[in-house]
């Protein structure tokens, strides 16, 4: 996010555009996000997702919608062109049924000692299930295998329920600064938002000793 950071940082619960809400009757039965009409399943299911992270493929913009608006898919699709080069690696997360419930982005070209996460975002409906946390331990796993020791985000001013989760991870504020991206109507929205970073290093140093 310290980069070109034009996301909505859902996994968090920050600005994510809204779907129509509607339920598609032709689905398949174990579809459950499209047999829930407009409702976050946290509010019935108590238990945890355990969704399935892989690289995200350029048939699955089709499927990213609910991330955002068409500036936000614009602004993956070069993402994923940048991927490519490995200057930028991209996450979704999947149901068993292959549906995309999550999907993240590590931007490695600011910065020589870290990977910035950012384009954070979890289907509405299936958040506060613990795939957010999820998703950023899958994008921290990018991040060492790229060789960084530190993982940097940013966070909305306005967005105090995200700090929390991100200092639940392990997350630290390291500054403030100001972020911008395009939105609709060829205007850019900019903010306020706290850096927050964590080393990795700890990370592949447990890994080690589990093996």
């Amino acid at each position: 996010m310290i980069a070109a950071s034009h996301q909505h940082n859902t996994a968090a619960g920050q600005r994510e555009p809204t779907t129509d809400g509607t339920a598609d009757r032709s689905s398949t039965k174990n579809d459950v996000a499209r047999h829930v009409s407009h409702r976050n399943l946290a509010q019935w299911w108590a238990m945890e997702l355990t969704p399935s992270f892989r690289d995200l493929e350029p048939a699955d913009l089709s499927d990213l919608d609910w991330s955002g608006g068409p500036e936000h898919i614009r602004a993956v699709a070069a993402a994923l062109e940048a991927s490519y080069a490995g200057e930028v690696a991209l996450v979704v997360g999947c149901l068993p049924n292959d549906r995309l419930i999550a999907m993240g982005g590590v931007d490695f070209r600011p910065s020589e000692d870290a990977g910035n996460i950012w384009m954070l975002a979890v289907h509405e409906r299936f958040q506060s299930l613990g795939a957010g946390a999820q998703l950023i331990a899958a994008l921290e796993r990018k991040i060492i295998d790229h060789g960084r020791p530190l993982a940097r985000m940013l966070v909305e001013h306005d967005n105090p329920r995200a700090r929390v989760l991100y200092a639940r991870l392990g997350y630290t504020e390291a500054g403030a600064t100001l972020d911008s991206w395009p939105v609709a109507g060829g205007r850019t929205y900019i903010t306020a938002c706290t850096i927050m970073e964590r080393r990795l290093i700890e990370i592949q140093g447990d890994d080690a000793a589990q093996g």
